[in-house]
């Protein structure tokens, strides 16, 4: 591969892109074309995985798709995902499914119950987890406290010392991570938060994930009532996701908004409690 197609790759160095096996990143980064369809189950090969894989990939074709009735229902009869050829968009999704198929599974059962142009709560909630998403990750409950009142200097700058110990931001959906390759200033994500337990973080990031994964796919459909279930999340503040973060850097409320502060419990995000796994 040339030096100028390998730069193509060059934001998987990333912090938002770690989700991703080291072994996939490196293989994707040493392919000779930009991957099709076919090859997508190539890259991921001997991932640790919670589930086994059900679906495979193919072109997108939107003659079948208008046919199916649409992207979910294609992916139901026929157990492939549409991708569209040289898409990063699309290869950035068979990437989330491919290290986290029994949450994306989860995640198209929860859209695919959607009536054509009749969408509730709960599939926006899924729609949205499955494009912006990030999952938040922490031992420390303050710390979705101060993310759901919008105190982004309190979360990300004042407390980043504790941030970086008892917490993790894992990049999902595949929207954003598309949007990150080249982010614009104002970039936001959806954050999904899931508490831990301090054990969590002796695990290796494969059996982690795994974990998660496993976690994760049963609890969505309850969980994710609406889009309320997400928390708004400006991504470019996560500490070392992008340069010049400083306290001027998050007092910018042209991006780190405080106005639609939240004062009540009730209105803030849940979050998913997994200290029992």
């Amino acid at each position: 591969m040339s030096q100028t197609a390998s730069a193509a790759w060059d934001f998987l160095s990333h912090p938002a892109f770690a989700v991703f096996e080291p072994s996939v990143r490196a293989r994707l980064a040493g392919w000779p074309h930009f991957p099709e369809p076919h090859e997508l189950g190539q890259l991921a090969s001997g991932v640790p995985n919670a589930m086994k894989l059900w679906f495979d990939f193919a072109p997108q074709d939107q003659r079948e798709l208008d046919a199916a009735g649409g992207y979910d229902r294609s992916i139901a009869s026929s157990s492939r995902i549409p991708t569209r050829l040289g898409s990063y968009h699309d290869l950035l999704g068979a990437l989330v499914w491919l290290h986290f198929p029994a949450t994306k599974t989860a995640l198209h059962r929860l859209q695919l119950a959607a009536l054509p142009g009749a969408r509730a709560p709960r599939e926006n909630a899924a729609t949205l987890c499955d494009e912006s998403g990030v999952l938040v990750l922490s031992q420390d409950p303050e710390v979705f406290e101060s993310l759901s009142a919008l105190n982004w200097v309190d979360a990300f700058w004042t407390r980043r010392a504790t941030l970086a110990e008892t917490t993790r931001f894992l990049g999902f959906g595949h929207g954003l991570l598309d949007a990150l390759r080249a982010p614009h200033p104002h970039l936001m994500g959806k954050g999904l938060f899931v508490q831990v337990k301090a054990e969590h973080w002796a695990l290796s990031a494969s059996e982690l994930r795994t974990r998660l994964d496993a976690a994760l796919a049963p609890r969505l459909s309850s969980f994710l009532s609406g889009p309320s279930s997400l928390a708004p999340l400006p991504v470019l503040g996560v500490p070392g996701w992008a340069a010049g973060q400083c306290l001027e850097f998050y007092q910018d409320t042209s991006y780190f908004q405080t106005a639609r502060r939240r004062t009540s419990p009730a209105h803030r995000p849940a979050r998913l409690d997994l200290t029992s796994l």
